[in-house]
């Protein structure tokens, strides 16, 4: 799906002056932009579809990361090998940290086992992509239309971001997105907001892409990249939890995607391009399951289901416990004695034999210390 629109957006009030270059190096401002990134972050938007399940959270690994710098790199589509900047910047999302209050995110800060996942993104997860958003700044001096694309990508094996769009938006302007015209300084970011509500099939993982297009190369666009300053001195020295951020850089290789891990600056002020400013709002409808009486014993899936040969269970016991595990059918009756001992505190991963047992539905019945039996639904499909 495609949609060509106008854009209306609201700009922050830029209190600095610049001018827009069309061959810049790559790293344009090393001004630290984190007190600006917060306030835009605290105050987006929220984007409501009819497609919100259980949970709501904010994909977001520069905020999940505690990267706390940034600078400006120019961006433009149409750039050759003689321009010493961006022809594309990507993120892939698959991991599950990021937020989950709007208003707060450094404070609501959330990972996948914090949400009853059993890992950093279950191959039965399917989530809805509410909301896209990323952080930029633009000027315009030629008066033409210049076109911000932002497209849902699927992701390679390998984590990649692929050319394949499962969904694209563009958005037009032919004067300065930052509010006094100028591309740098206090004030210059501002937030791009779409609504793609894209549902992702299970265990499908997407990138976000942004392209600008200023054929002109009269204008100037920069994405916000991010990085950790430990200590605090004005130059990033740590490197981001998250992997995730691929650049294209025309002059060292035009057709080559690079990891942002792999450009590290640590001297002469210079940040580490680590965090592409973009992240997601995502709703998902995922069976954390049912904790005993005593929140202790804690089921968080049956996977597969349907099973074939074999399911496993993922399950958290809080305290080392005496544990017991049955499968049972529908009438409540003994199937197979599954585990019958104790157990350490911590996750676990659960094998059930379903090779020799009929199709039909079954439950797993679990059952720690002195707490009630928790039980899982359990299909069979041979």
């Amino acid at each position: 799906m495609k949609r060509i629109t106008q854009l209306t957006i609201a700009v922050v009030v830029l209190i600095s002056c610049g001018i827009a270059q069309a061959q810049v190096p790559y790293l344009n401002s090393i001004q630290n932009y984190y007190d600006e990134v917060a306030t835009l972050k605290a105050n987006h938007p929220k984007i409501e579809n009819n497609s919100r399940q259980n949970f709501t959270v904010y994909l977001d690994y520069a905020t999940a990361a505690g990267d706390n710098a940034g600078g400006l790199s120019n961006l433009n589509s149409n750039y050759v090998t003689a321009d010493t900047a961006l022809q594309y910047a990507a993120v892939v999302f698959d991991q599950i940290a990021g937020y989950t209050d709007p208003t707060a995110p450094t404070t609501s800060i959330v990972y996948y086992n914090d949400l009853g996942l059993f890992n950093s993104y279950p191959s039965n997860l399917s989530i809805t992509v509410d909301s896209v958003f990323w952080l930029g700044s633009h000027e315009n001096n030629s008066g033409n239309m210049d076109y911000f694309t932002t497209q849902i990508v699927s992701a390679s094996g390998t984590g990649v971001p692929t050319t394949t769009v499962l969904w694209s938006q563009t958005d037009s302007s032919n004067v300065s997105l930052s509010s006094s015209g100028n591309w740098t300084g206090t004030g210059a970011l501002f937030q791009m907001s779409l609504a793609p509500a894209f549902v992702t099939s299970a265990g499908q993982k997407i990138g976000i892409s942004i392209d600008y297009n200023d054929p002109t190369k009269m204008d100037s666009m920069g994405v916000v990249g991010t990085g950790v300053d430990l200590n605090t001195d004005g130059a990033a020295d740590s490197a981001s939890v998250y992997k995730n951020s691929f650049s294209k850089y025309t002059y060292i290789n035009a057709g080559a995607l690079i990891k942002n891990s792999n450009l590290v600056y640590t001297a002469g002020g210079a940040f580490l391009l680590q965090d592409w400013n973009i992240w997601l709002r995502v709703t998902f409808d995922y069976n954390v399951g049912i904790s005993d009486v005593n929140d202790n014993l804690s089921v968080s899936t049956v996977y597969p289901n349907p099973a074939n040969s074999n399911a496993n269970v993922h399950f958290f016991l809080g305290n080392s416990s005496n544990l017991e595990v049955n499968l049972v059918d529908v009438t409540g009756k003994m199937v197979q004695t599954i585990y019958n001992g104790s157990m350490a505190q911590g996750h676990h991963d659960m094998q059930v034999n379903t090779s020799n047992i009929p199709s039909g539905i079954y439950f797993v019945s679990m059952k720690a210390d002195n707490g009630n039996a928790v039980t899982s639904k359990l299909v069979v499909a041979h």
